[in-house]
């Protein structure tokens, strides 16, 4: 064990001083990979994207190079034991410098194929990301040992301006005292659905609502922080929020901006099942009509291997919780919607579009 922590420790290492060399740069250091060279447009393929597992795998690779020379990225990625280097080590660096990432991202993306060529690039999105991972790395085997070293502090300094841009990213303000509650609940809404982050946002803010709803009540809500990446069977969770009371689960929701089929239901008996709460009651908040078409719902509700499910519609939900708001919890909702979508792991589509939404009067 003494070993792994140590060279997790070592990996983490590496990745900080690359990125403490990265902020030393400028775009004058690299005059050789200029603005539309291949090497420029490759990096901006690879970094320049919503999704964060292909930094992640060029990342953890480099990292496996640094810890062992021997390593071959492309034809044995899983050789340099990449879980334990990324989530003990590396993904802590990229943290402290703000570089978006997820936990598990690198994997996610990898989906433990040992060789990163083009049959692994195929049917991955974006596949032009997944291509540049391949091509990036082909040019930093095949270079000599300065060459390499340049390609490896321009890759750092670019993931460094990326993050840098995101950071600075401004989104637009907006005082909730000058609007009604439901001049800005049909915007937060409206704004979810549009950009839902997979499913984060929609998520986020059935959370806040309830939290402010129960604000001041001994009702605890339970689960809205997490990230919707993750299955409630694999993370133990009867569902995606609940409401508590003394630490004795009441009510249990699942929320999706997608359809709700017998596999989903399935998924959700699972996790009842495997968390003990199969007898609690469990509404899914969605689309309806849009997300049910494949359920029969009767009067709002459908029964499913002896489990009643619950349905309500996601915009009538939020709406009527927030007519239930008073100005002080409103804004709080608005305020911590807005620092979720500022996070550095929230895509600049989404950041794009919260100015779309907000930036003019509502």
């Amino acid at each position: 064990m003494a070993k792994i922590a140590e060279r997790n420790n070592s990996g983490q290492y590496y990745v900080n001083t690359r990125l403490g060399v990265a902020k030393t740069k400028n775009d004058e250091d690299f005059p050789e990979f200029g603005a539309n060279t291949a090497i420029h447009n490759l990096l901006t393929d690879l970094i320049e994207v919503n999704a964060k597992g292909f930094r992640g795998v060029v990342v953890t690779a480099l990292t496996g190079l640094h810890l062992n020379e021997s390593y071959d990225p492309l034809n044995n990625f899983y050789g340099c034991n990449p879980r334990s280097i990324f989530e003990g080590g590396i993904w802590y660096a990229l943290q402290e410098n703000g570089v978006p990432c997820g936990k598990s991202d690198p994997l996610n993306v990898a989906k433990n194929a040992n060789q990163l060529n083009e049959d692994w690039a195929q049917g991955r999105r974006p596949q032009s990301s997944a291509m540049a991972v391949v091509n990036f790395l082909r040019l930093i085997m095949e270079a000599n040992k300065s060459k390499r070293a340049r390609l490896i502090d321009y890759f750092f300094y670019r993931l460094w301006k990326y993050s840098q841009s995101i950071s600075g990213f401004q989104l637009a303000q907006i005082e909730s005292s000058d609007h009604t509650n439901q001049t800005i609940g049909s915007k937060l809404v409206d704004f979810t659905l549009k950009y839902p982050e997979s499913g984060n946002l929609p998520q986020y803010l059935t959370a806040q609502l309830l939290a402010g709803l129960f604000r001041t009540s001994e009702i605890e809500v339970v689960g809205g922080d997490e990230s919707v990446f993750g299955t409630n069977t694999t993370s133990k969770k009867p569902a995606d929020i609940w409401l508590e009371v003394e630490g004795v689960p009441t009510n249990l929701y699942e929320v999706t901006v997608k359809p709700v089929s017998l596999k989903r239901l399935d998924d959700s008996l699972d996790a009842l099942h495997s968390t003990g709460h199969l007898d609690y009651p469990v509404t899914f908040i969605c689309r309806i009509d849009l997300d049910v078409q494949e359920l029969s719902l009767e009067n709002g509700s459908f029964q499913y291997k002896g489990k009643r499910f619950d349905f309500i519609d996601y915009r009538f939900f939020c709406l009527s919780v927030f007519a239930l708001l008073n100005e002080e919890e409103c804004s709080t909702v608005l305020v911590n919607v807005a620092k979720f979508v500022q996070d550095k792991n929230i895509s600049m589509r989404t950041k794009s579009g919260w100015n779309e939404f907000f930036e003019n009067e509502i």
